[in-house]
């Protein structure tokens, strides 16, 4: 009789047992991802060559990925990847994960992945982030645009896809708990004004730039300045038959570029930080218009004010700031 009881008591802590040792400890992690800073934005059509491309610069789409381990490991498991869309210009998204395993883990998150015309699924992240050859130890996701069918380009063409951002963070998960991701645009912006301080009208007609734009990015970048060594850099220009004529004393609307970030070497020491502006019946050449500037880093704005003159030809004024971002009124999904 007490050997039948021992032996039942057995079984049950055998069960008990096995059912501890079975069961994985999870937590529900709270994400909180967004823009730094703010940007009052007015609502309007965009027409001629101009678009107001502030108001197309938030988020609207988001994919968030979780993976086991940190960026240095080898065997690392995709835990989580999906993918949100019509957010309409976000500036900000928050949303629960829940049943991770508790334990060091890596939160990516990458908005606007249309914009360049990727589809972050499993397969690709397992081949481009996980297991690449080319981001091996470094683990930041590699995108080439050698043909640059996606970058550069100006306000008009961010209209239906925005452009491309992205975040991580590295954690250890211990159980429920709140993370915060901040999104940084991949790209730099070229905000140019081109203003006529003549006395007669002009009409804008082309405007063109030196060899500066890159071919690749980093999607993850792990240092400020984090282009890829085997970039490889072009010339552009842009044609502006539709404008109307600038007035004396008037100016354009900002006409905007986007690019990826650049690190140039420069052959012979010159810069390829320049500008050429063409307008009707002149065409005032190539002229630098960064000087002791060697690259451009993701997320900041550079603001040009290009003024033609009667005595000296073209003024240019330079400066780069960060990258303001716009705020609006986001509802959270879980």
């Amino acid at each position: 009789m007490i050997s039948g009881i021992l032996v039942c008591l057995s079984a049950v802590l055998l069960t008990s047992c096995q059912k501890q040792v079975s069961e994985v400890q999870t937590g529900s992690v709270s994400l909180s991802i967004g823009l730094p800073g703010s940007l009052d934005v007015e609502d309007g059509p965009w027409t001629k060559a101009y678009v107001d491309a502030s108001q197309y610069e938030g988020i609207k789409t988001l994919r968030l990925i979780v993976i086991s381990g940190t960026p240095d490991q080898e065997d690392r498991k995709i835990l989580y990847n999906q993918k949100v869309e019509g957010l309409e210009n976000a500036s900000s998204y928050q949303t629960t994960i829940s049943n991770l395993p508790l334990g060091q883990m890596s939160f990516y998150a990458i908005a606007n992945e249309e914009s360049i015309g990727m589809t972050y699924d499993d397969q690709t992240i397992l081949v481009n982030l996980i297991e690449g050859p080319e981001n091996a130890g470094r683990r930041k996701l590699l995108f080439k645009d050698e043909s640059r069918q996606y970058f550069p380009c100006t306000g008009r063409n961010i209209v239906d896809n925005g452009l491309p951002m992205s975040g991580y963070t590295t954690e250890n998960i211990t159980g429920d708990q709140n993370i915060e991701i901040e999104l940084f645009r991949s790209v730099v912006k070229l905000a140019l004004v081109v203003e006529n301080t003549t006395k007669s009208s002009i009409s804008l007609k082309k405007v063109s730039f030196g060899e500066f734009f890159a071919d690749r990015y980093y999607m993850f970048r792990e240092t400020t300045l984090d282009v890829p060594d085997a970039t490889l850099y072009d010339g552009k220009e842009y044609l502006y038959p539709n404008i109307e004529e600038i007035q004396p004393g008037g100016r354009t609307d900002t006409l905007s570029l986007y690019f990826y970030p650049t690190h140039p070497s420069f052959s012979g020491g010159d810069s390829p930080f320049t500008i050429g502006i063409e307008t009707e019946g002149v065409d005032y050449g190539q002229m630098l218009f960064a000087p002791n500037t060697a690259f451009f880093v993701r997320n900041t704005q550079i603001n040009l004010l290009a003024q033609i003159t009667t005595t000296v030809g073209i003024v240019l004024d330079f400066t780069v700031q960060p990258w303001d971002s716009y705020e609006v009124d986001v509802p959270s999904f879980n």
